[in-house]
């Protein structure tokens, strides 16, 4: 059955030719009998026949060379991983794309193997911001899409929008399906780690462009993903290569930080990135990235985000230098997160994920709550079907 479902959705996948949703694609499909159904719901259904293997893995976006061991992955390997990792999804960087035939003939081939280890269809990410994060265009020569700074200068939200489908209409047909992206960092203080990639210091106006580049992407069949709660925007140090701390009271994140995120929920954000910034006041010790303080009580319980929730790049400094893999895997899970970014140690953060389970220090029940949103969301986008 899984097969069958994994199928079709391969096919659209494979299609060449961008193609947009109407709202109603976000949140319902229908069945053979032409009865809407939840894609929460149609989600458990599918889990009720899922391992707890299965469900595990779901939890981890990884990069090819975690999957093949290469040390530079540019074609999908002929033995097909997924029989052995059958990963929620698979990101894509600059090192993996070499032409628009070799990019296409990787996402193919990582779908067709999808189909023959008959596991549901990856995530294919990018990180594709416009400026100069823009992973896909610098590699093959594609006109860059706006850089958020230069956007929020001249003050016209709807150049997002435009961002947004302009940057769409390229990653789909090569295959992607998920766009980290927009930037949603508002620029209360001088924050070097993420500068021109913020759409400026305005946070009614850093919304209004968050929500256009949204819905670009959206539009053109592209998951967006508002980056990085708890917000960049005023933080000392850097998460790529140490600490990053922010000493700012939630009083305050509230009045600016929050406004765009607060909004994006309110609009149905379909995905919210963790940074591993240090909220001192929101959290002393823990990164947001694994503090239930900052992703469950604060994001879910008190901001109402249902959607699903990844954290940024498990292998950066900020985490490496104080977390083993397995911990910060199970910790992420543990603190309400849900997909698993590029784990430093991605055999041993599976290991870690599959011995709390069994030892019941992540139940079932909080296991499930993530595969539920992953699928769901799957489901929305028509990976599932």
């Amino acid at each position: 059955m899984r097969r069958f479902i994994c199928f079709f959705a391969a096919l659209m996948l494979l299609q060449s030719s961008c193609f947009a949703f109407t709202d109603e694609d976000y949140w319902v499909v229908e069945d053979e009998e032409d009865q809407v159904i939840n894609p929460i719901d149609q989600a458990r259904g599918i889990m009720r026949g899922m391992t707890v293997e299965e469900k595990i893995y779901q939890l981890f976006i990884v990069c090819p060379e975690d999957l093949t061991g290469e040390d530079r992955t540019t074609a999908w390997p002929k033995e097909n991983p997924l029989l052995s990792y059958p990963v929620g999804g698979v990101v894509i960087f600059g090192q993996n794309i070499v032409s628009e035939d070799q990019i296409r003939s990787l996402a193919e081939n990582l779908y067709l193997d999808a189909i023959q280890a008959d596991v549901f269809t990856p995530f294919l990410a990018v990180d594709e911001e416009g400026g100069a994060v823009s992973r896909v265009a610098n590699k093959l020569g594609y006109p860059f899409a706006m850089s958020p700074g230069k956007m929020g200068k001249l003050k016209q939200p709807q150049l997002a929008r435009e961002a947004g489908t302009q940057i769409a209409g390229y990653l789909k047909p090569l295959g992607f399906n998920l766009d980290f992206a927009p930037v949603s960092d508002v620029l209360v203080a001088d924050a070097p780690e993420i500068g021109d990639r913020a759409y400026g210091k305005d946070a009614s106006l850093v919304t209004e462009y968050s929500l256009a580049m949204a819905q670009g992407l959206r539009e053109g069949g592209i998951i967006p993903c508002f980056k990085h709660f708890p917000g960049h925007g005023a933080v000392t140090g850097n998460t790529h290569n140490g600490k990053a701390l922010s000493r700012r009271t939630a009083e305050q994140m509230a009045s600016a930080e929050w406004i765009p995120y607060a909004a994006g929920i309110e609009e149905g954000i379909e995905m919210i990135m963790i940074s591993h910034l240090t909220a001192q006041e929101l959290d002393k010790t823990a990164p947001s990235s694994l503090s239930k303080n900052v992703i469950q009580h604060l994001l879910r319980d008190q901001m109402g985000y249902n959607g699903v929730v990844v954290t940024d790049a498990l292998r950066m400094e900020a985490i490496v230098e104080n977390y083993d893999s397995d911990e910060a895997a199970v910790q992420a899970i543990q603190a309400g997160a849900d997909l698993l970014l590029l784990p430093n140690n991605f055999k041993k953060a599976v290991e870690g994920i599959r011995k709390a389970v069994a030892q019941g220090d992540i139940s079932m029940a909080r296991l499930d709550e993530s595969v539920e949103r992953i699928l769901a969301l799957k489901i929305q986008y028509g990976l599932i079907q």
